[in-house]
């Protein structure tokens, strides 16, 4: 074996993309760590019921066995999954009062360890360096960079989501054939999700085209195929009926959570904004003093819940299939309404959340209870023009081209797969057959990013619920303008050289 010179032009080319990998994640972890130092751990109002349900865990209790849940409005254990909670009582025993930045700094670990696994599949898609550290930086100083730092579920769930879609789809690139231990340990950590959050008990099957392309598209037959499928499941649905099992041998009731004696009255809310008589409607909402709506939905939910005690001595999880009874029932009654009502949720807006290495850091402080940098909405002209704030100028001009860089990015997304995958089929007389591993990783990402948010809209949405599935369009937003890119900075050198010659 001949080793190259250490200055080899093809050993610097060779370590380029190694070089650039690890100084990106040593970037971004330079900046967690000074925000954290800055800001600290952020508390918002869910972090308050984690922390008190792992306060119970530690303290023990017949909760675990036994649970009545008509004794409160919201009984804590049943409404939150444990997950979370267990995961805090642990670092509260392992660290102490130092428990909060020891998980804040495992968040931030693990949330790198997704931005690497973005950065592969980037690289992987378009071929380019420069590609995967646009698509590392965007991902980890947008919606990760605010979620790392926060006492919530949202970081470790989108962080182990990003790492089981990324692995299938780098694994169905690479030809990876799928096996009984790859299935088995990608099922654990969607059971991992589902733990953290108990909405992974749905949100998983946005994963199944993906899953199953991995497993078809890797030619060892169909029956290694199904196998390997039903062993990626097994986890999960293995832990769903324990969870529902835990909570039958402690109420009586099989059930995952209560959270929908809240959650699943927003659509009744959005219908009753927009003048539908749903309380009226409802033999036991029409006695309620509802109307008019609180402008904050929790307040709503809480007279909604008290009513239902009070007046109709329903528990907390009567209420909650209450809540599921009449999602379905306004479905029925209401198609064209409630599919107004979701496609109204699907903000343009959204369009935002794939790139915002401003907006992220910003809605950090603002989390925490600082400041922003931004002016405020009509304040630019007169703090650039009587103050000389040209700073603020350049940020509002560095954070709209981020914002025109990421609605780019979306609609090539949104726009771009499709039109790539329905060409070749087109092309192919519609043979699903011919479709190349590349088109089925394109075609079955696309199908993951774009039926997460609307299962989510189904009932409530917000941008934080993206942050598995915004890398994904930046991704490939990427790969699929990365040609067009290059060629027109390559006719703009051109054309400047010509001119300076």
């Amino acid at each position: 074996m001949h080793a190259l010179p250490e200055n080899s032009e093809d050993r610097l080319i060779a370590d380029t993309p190694r070089t650039a990998f690890w100084v990106t994640l040593a970037a971004l972890a330079a900046v967690k760590a000074a925000l954290l130092t800055v800001l600290g751990p952020v508390y918002l109002p869910d972090s308050s019921d984690y922390v008190l349900f792992a306060n119970k865990i530690l303290n023990g209790g017949d909760w675990i066995h036994r649970l009545d849940l008509s004794a409160e409005d919201i009984p804590l254990t049943a409404f939150r999954g444990i997950g979370y909670p267990a995961l805090i009582a642990l670092y509260k025993t392992l660290f102490g009062g130092i428990w909060d930045w020891a998980l804040i700094l495992s968040q931030f670990f693990l949330s790198l360890g997704a931005t690497a696994a973005i950065w592969r599949l980037a690289r992987r898609l378009s071929g380019r360096t420069w590609v995967a550290v646009i698509a590392a930086m965007g991902q980890g100083l947008g919606l990760a960079l605010v979620l790392d730092q926060c006492i919530l579920t949202d970081s470790l769930h989108a962080t182990l989501l990003t790492l089981v879609a990324a692995t299938l789809a780098l694994s169905l690139l690479d030809g990876r054939p799928p096996t009984v231990a790859r299935a088995l340990w990608l099922g654990l950590i969607l059971l991992t999700a589902f733990l953290l959050r108990e909405a992974g008990a749905v949100m998983h099957l946005a994963l199944w085209p993906l899953a199953i392309a991995w497993c078809l598209g890797t030619g060892r037959g169909l029956a290694h195929a199904a196998l390997c499928f039903v062993l990626f499941l097994t986890p999960l649905v293995l832990g769903i009926q324990g969870y529902k099992a835990w909570n039958q041998m402690r109420t009586g009731e099989r059930f995952i959570t209560t959270v929908g004696e809240t959650a699943m009255y927003h659509p009744v809310l959005d219908l009753a904004r927009h003048g539908y008589p749903v309380f009226a409607e409802d033999p036991l909402l029409a006695d309620a003093d509802l109307l008019p709506l609180h402008p904050i939905p929790g307040v709503s939910f809480s007279k909604i819940i008290q009513h239902l005690r009070s007046q109709h001595s329903m528990n907390a999880l009567d209420i909650t299939r209450h809540a599921n009874a009449l999602f379905h029932e306004h479905w029925r009654r209401y198609p064209l309404a409630r599919t107004k009502i979701v496609l109204g949720r699907l903000s343009p807006r959204y369009a935002f959340v794939p790139f915002m290495p401003l907006s992220g850091p910003e809605r950090l402080s603002l989390w925490a209870g600082g400041s922003t940098p931004f002016p405020a909405p009509g304040e630019i002209w007169r703090n650039l023009f009587d103050h000389g704030r040209i700073d603020q100028a350049a940020l509002i001009g560095i954070r709209t081209l981020a914002r025109a860089l990421s609605a780019a990015l979306t609609f090539a997304f949104l726009i771009g797969v499709p039109l790539v995958v329905i060409r070749h089929l087109a092309h192919e007389k519609w043979r699903m057959s011919t479709l190349s591993r590349r088109d089925l990783a394109l075609g079955t990402l696309w199908l993951f990013v774009t039926a997460y948010p609307a299962a989510y809209a189904l009932v409530y949405l917000e941008d934080r619920y993206l942050a598995p599935v915004a890398p994904f369009a930046a991704v490939i937003g990427l790969a699929l303008l990365a040609p067009y890119a290059e060629r027109a900075v390559g006719r703009i050198w051109a054309h400047v050289s010509r001119r300076a010659g």
